[in-house]
């Protein structure tokens, strides 16, 4: 059975555990480009067509950001840094600030949220896989 045959994904993802930190040393990596402390939405849409997203951010003592869109292509994956972002009538992130994030999308998807963490000389790296429903 294909990918397209099954119905893999889901249509929301939720991840109550956001956090842009710091920038910090520039993480060495073998491809030459500089890569500082950042989070990254990492998605795949396996469906035949374009899937639409709507990313919303939640803060503790702030409104929330809503209906930031994205367009992931058919059959491919997409790993959105979400401190290069720009938000239209927002700006940027803002970093070293807890939030939340959900993200709601036309067609299944599956998502994980990615943590770079080069503050300190020991750098850490995060992933966690969503909690996905389709409401």
């Amino acid at each position: 059975m294909s990918l397209k045959e099954k119905k893999i994904g889901k249509k929301v993802w939720m991840f109550p555990d956001a956090y842009l930190p710091a920038k910090g040393a520039q993480y060495p990596n073998s491809s030459k480009s500089k890569v500082y402390g950042h989070e990254s939405l990492c998605i795949i849409n396996p469906n035949s067509v374009k899937a639409k997203l709507k990313i919303n951010f939640y803060f503790e003592k702030e409104k929330p950001i809503k209906n930031f869109n994205k367009t992931v292509d058919s059959e491919r994956s997409l790993h959105l840094r979400l401190d290069k972002i720009n938000i239209p009538n927002y700006g940027y992130l803002p970093r070293e600030k807890p939030y939340s994030i959900i993200v709601k999308s036309d067609k299944n998807v599956v998502i994980q949220l990615s943590r770079l963490d080069t503050t300190s000389k020991y750098n850490s790296f995060m992933s966690v896989l969503g909690w996905g429903d389709d409401v």
